[in-house]
């Protein structure tokens, strides 16, 4: 019989060569063979029930499909405004399989918070469609014990109109992969992908996106920044692939990070494949460290050398915060960075 450890993506595999999972997992960690029960916290008149639930076509899904047989399954239904949102708590360790489905004209503010447990693994499937004028707001904040291994893959899928905003704070484990696949299932899709990430000690984490657009007038904007010091490994994969017909596409993609530690590793894949002819798509990337000369400024004027580290660190990761529309959320994700930050000076 095939071993759970034998199912897992390694470092051979491209799009996992700089995460290798396999390499990090061995029988003696917790949640590799069961199945996790998160908690939900569910805005007036939603409901969730235990269903069959979203086929998968990656390894890690088809691993979650193994041990979860069912499915938690929400569904918002049309031209709802949800005035709280759903929230994910309790994702500590084991497999779950999650589908969200927000029909047409609905909205939905997502937020999870992944926290595990030492020498926990996780793997959370999750599968969300918005159909035609549909708009999530999803917010993921992760912060795990500097052993966990954690793998969080979403897959959603947007039609005709749709619209996502979706923003990511890690800091990261004993390895650390948030993966976003987006289907541009739909003319016209609107979606902002931005993410922070903040790493000390040995810890790794892995911010991968994928977005296959198939029709005209899409637009997308994706921002990453890292920060990563000591022996920390820092790695952002992000890919748009634009098919033929997906013409008057406009779509930009970054990546900056910041390295504090000569031993500290970044590893950056930014990528473009492009079919249409008509289309305006962009991506940059760029690695560097702290500002001598805005420190040498902040230290003439009184603040002590720590404290200037923690700031220039905080503004340079907080804007793609910004267009967060839930302020108290925003506020609560500057408030951890702050606190780590400090920490971390």
């Amino acid at each position: 019989m095939t071993s759970v450890i034998e199912k897992l993506p390694h470092r051979r595999l491209e799009a996992w060569k700089w995460t290798d999972l396999r390499g990090q997992v061995s029988d003696a960690r917790t949640g590799l063979s069961q199945v996790m029960r998160p908690q939900f916290y569910l805005p007036d008149g939603i409901s969730i029930s235990e269903g069959e639930g979203a086929s998968s076509d990656s390894a890690m899904g088809n691993l979650a499909a193994q041990f979860c047989s069912m499915s938690w399954n929400v569904y918002v239904p049309a031209n709802t405004q949800l005035d709280a949102p759903i929230v994910l708590d309790e994702l500590t360790q084991g497999h779950m399989r999650l589908a969200i489905m927000v029909d047409k004209g609905a909205s939905l503010n997502l937020v999870e918070y992944h926290r595990g447990s030492e020498s926990g693994f996780a793997n959370l499937d999750i599968h969300i469609l918005l159909a035609e004028g549909a708009s999530l707001e999803r917010t993921i904040v992760q912060d795990d014990p500097k052993d966990m291994v954690r793998i969080s893959t979403a897959c959603i899928a947007m039609e005709t109109g749709a619209s996502l905003s979706q923003y990511a704070l890690s800091f990261g484990g004993g390895l650390t992969r948030l993966e976003t696949r987006l289907y541009g299932d739909g003319e016209g899709v609107n979606a902002r992908i931005n993410g922070a990430y903040l790493l000390e000690g040995q810890r790794h984490t892995d911010m991968t996106s994928v977005v296959h657009l198939k029709h005209p007038n899409s637009h997308i904007r994706q921002s990453v920044k890292g920060v990563v010091t000591d022996k920390a490994r820092g790695v952002f994969q992000g890919k748009f692939h634009v098919e033929r017909p997906a013409q008057f596409t406009d779509a930009e993609m970054r990546h900056d990070a910041l390295m504090l530690s000569d031993r500290a590793q970044i590893r950056s894949k930014p990528e473009l494949e492009i079919y249409a002819d008509d289309v305006a798509c962009a991506h940059g990337n760029t690695i560097g460290a702290l500002d001598e000369s805005a420190l040498f400024y902040m230290r003439q004027r009184g603040i002590p050398l720590q404290q200037a580290r923690a700031l220039l660190m905080e503004a340079f990761l907080t804007d793609v915060f910004d267009d967060l529309e839930d302020e108290a959320l925003q506020a609560s994700l500057v408030d951890k960075l702050r606190t780590r930050l400090e920490a971390l000076s």
